[in-house]
């Protein structure tokens, strides 16, 4: 797989060196060239897959050979290419580019050498086949965002298996203390997203990318992707959900989230302080849990959070769009087959989450009113980290049958449009990096049936706490257990804990077992003791009652920015027509009769006075109700009477 990384970081050189994306491509065609004779379209594409594995649609192809051709390095008969003199010379020029080939090699010894010492020595070929995985997960959703048509199979993210941590760990490296090969890999990056221009449906499409701006955009923010801004997981997913928070508010898109997205954030936050002891801190699971568990929170903080989660939002430059007909409870799509269709790709995923999928979906398709064929006339989007989601609404809403734009955006997929559009902007590896990063992570359901069956050896004495400690040793647990999909739940059986107990023990330190068995004294502790039906139900009635008080705060907050919004728009309104009096007075030019007359349909026509009171009045309200229900939450002090 090497040529496909020279590939990908000669196609960044080559951009760096000309005027568009086109520019990028025709050096590969006349590279593609024999010295001495005629090829068709169809041999060069041949060629160009043999030499660069460089795939390049026919369509695409006559463009790039007409650009070659107008630079006089190609001359054409009929339907045949042949290389002029001056594109011989320019072959030979191109024929090695020893810059970027040195830097390739440079990077791929130092990977070699970096895996071997972690004792997992892999090959050139094999590090490049990591690399070029690594990079073609990050593209696929945006070639086929590009040419729904233009790949055949499913797109799915291909595993890095056990060794994509070291492959995340080497760029985070290289980041650090690596800055020559740290460019490289971000040229290969920059190159793989340019390549996938090539599957644009029409060439003109690979050009217009670049000229083609957003119209004001409001971005509605999924649960996990606030989460990611606010920092409450791991670095690998909260580094590029900010980078690329800091890229839409540059370019002006208005953030948003809905309030029952911020109802659900609450659920789930809550669930914490009942979920908690199922997580160790030295293990790292694929939850939001796992990684409060290892930040320390506590109840106080949990609560704290809850009940100043608005203020937070706020602070994070993120509006709160109240949907008061939406209750999750009692959400019913206006299609429920809907919950068959998204069960397919979200198979495990409980009602209230679902509830909340297709309500955002909904809510989507309700302001933009009718499909849009086109992103940047898209005006609104609803953006999530969840790749499952992306594609349901993908396929079974039909925009991959229709052409039409989801109402869902993938954040990787958002991320790189908006490169594509301005390269001048910094497009960090870490983009990329959660793409992946699930796969490093041991499953939630994995783990939850693992602690279940666990729990339940130790409540039958079967093994005990330096048995359970000693599957900690090395993260020897994190490694069995990572390798594990959520329909493999079932493998997770006694036999196969035990079995693990046992080989685990092999690898016994003294010194590492006691240091392991105080730092998961809690987890050790509550495998012996369960959390409590009443201790959950408390919780819940905790939420509750917070979620009560806030729905009557906002009640009361939009009365009185209803009553206050009338009010100045009465005033301004009087103020007008003062004015308009004003002016009628110093004129004289027209009779009394004559003036109301006119003035009559100026009041009440729909763009008149009148309809001018109405969207003045509407939009105060929509600015005042957000501060005055801050103010009565901080007058309230929820969060008091919470602590520990």
């Amino acid at each position: 797989m090497d040529k496909s990384i020279y590939t990908y970081a000669l196609i960044k050189s080559l951009y760096d060196q000309g005027e568009d994306y086109i520019d990028s491509f025709w050096p590969f065609a006349i590279k593609a060239f024999p010295a001495d004779r005629f090829l068709d379209s169809a041999s060069i594409q041949r060629n160009l897959k043999k030499k660069f594995d460089l795939e390049m649609p026919l369509h695409v192809l006559g463009t790039i050979l007409n650009r070659a051709k107008r630079r006089h390095y190609l001359k054409q008969e009929e339907k045949r290419y042949k290389l002029t003199g001056k594109g011989l010379e320019y072959r030979d020029t191109l024929e090695t580019d020893k810059e970027v080939a040195r830097r390739i090699n440079a990077l791929l010894e130092d990977m070699t050498q970096f895996f071997n010492e972690r004792n997992k020595p892999l090959s050139r070929g094999e590090i490049g086949d990591l690399l070029v995985c690594f990079l073609h997960a990050n593209i696929e959703p945006l070639i086929e965002f590009i040419n729904p048509s233009a790949l055949l199979r499913e797109l799915a993210i291909r595993k890095l298996e056990a060794h994509g941590n070291l492959v995340i760990e080497y760029i985070q490296l290289a980041e650090q203390q690596k800055p020559e090969n740290y460019r490289t890999l971000q040229e290969m990056l920059l190159g793989c997203v340019i390549s996938a221009t090539l599957y644009s449906k029409e060439p003109s499409d690979m050009t217009e990318i670049t000229i083609r701006k957003f119209e004001p955009s409001q971005v509605f923010l999924d649960t996990n992707f606030v989460f990611f801004i606010l920092g409450l997981h791991t670095p690998e997913f909260n580094v590029p959900a900010k980078e690329l928070l800091r890229l839409l508010k540059n370019r002006g898109f208005d953030l948003k989230v809905f309030s029952f997205t911020v109802d659900e954030m609450c659920r789930v936050v809550n669930g914490y302080l009942t979920q908690a002891h199922r997580y160790p801190i030295t293990i790292s699971v694929d939850t939001l849990y796992s990684s409060l568990k290892r930040q320390g929170w506590t109840r106080t903080k949990t609560r704290e959070f809850i009940a100043n989660i608005e203020g937070i939002l706020l602070e994070n430059g993120i509006q709160i769009v109240w949907a008061a007909d939406i209750d999750l409870k009692n959400y019913m799509p206006p299609n429920e087959e809907l919950r068959n269709l998204i069960a397919k790709y979200k198979p495990f995923q409980d009602l209230l989450p679902q509830n909340h999928d297709l309500a955002a979906i909904e809510k989507i398709k309700k302001i933009r009113k009718r499909p849009v064929r086109r992103i940047e006339d898209s005006k609104v989007f609803f953006l999530t980290a969840d790749a499952r989601l992306s594609r349901f609404d993908f396929i079974e809403m039909g925009h991959k049958e229709n052409g039409t734009i989801c109402e869902v955006i993938l954040d990787r997929l958002l991320t790189n449009i908006l490169w594509l559009k301005d390269p001048s902007t910094k497009l960090r590896l870490e983009s990329i990096i959660a793409a992946y990063s699930r796969d490093l992570f041991i499953k939630r359901r994995i783990w939850d049936r693992f602690y279940e069956v666990l729990r339940r050896l130790r409540q039958e004495g079967k093994v005990d706490d330096e048995n359970i400690s000693t599957l900690f040793y090395h993260g020897y647990i994190e490694d069995a257990l990572r390798g594990f999909d959520d329909w493999e739940a079932d493998e997770i059986t006694s036999d196969f804990v035990l079995a693990e107990i046992e080989e685990a023990a092999k690898f016994k330190e003294e010194m590492l077992e006691t240091k392991i068995r105080e730092k998961e004294e809690q987890f050790l502790q509550q495998l012996k003791e369960a959390v409590s039906i009443k201790e959950q139900q408390k919780e819940r009635e905790w939420l509750e009652r917070i979620q009560k008080i806030k729905a009557s705060l906002r009640e009361s907050a939009q009365g009185q920015a209803r009553r206050q919004s009338t009010l100045y728009a009465f005033v301004l309104t009087l103020l007008v027509l003062g004015i308009i009096y004003v002016i009628y007075l110093l004129s004289k030019q027209v009779g009394l009769v004559d003036f109301l007359t006119l003035l009559l349909p100026v009041i009440l026509g729909g763009s008149g006075i009148l309809g001018l009171w109405t969207k003045f009045r509407t939009y105060l309200e929509r600015r005042l109700v957000t501060g005055i229900y801050i103010h009565k939450l901080r007058e309230v002090k929820l969060d008091e009477g919470q602590r520990e």
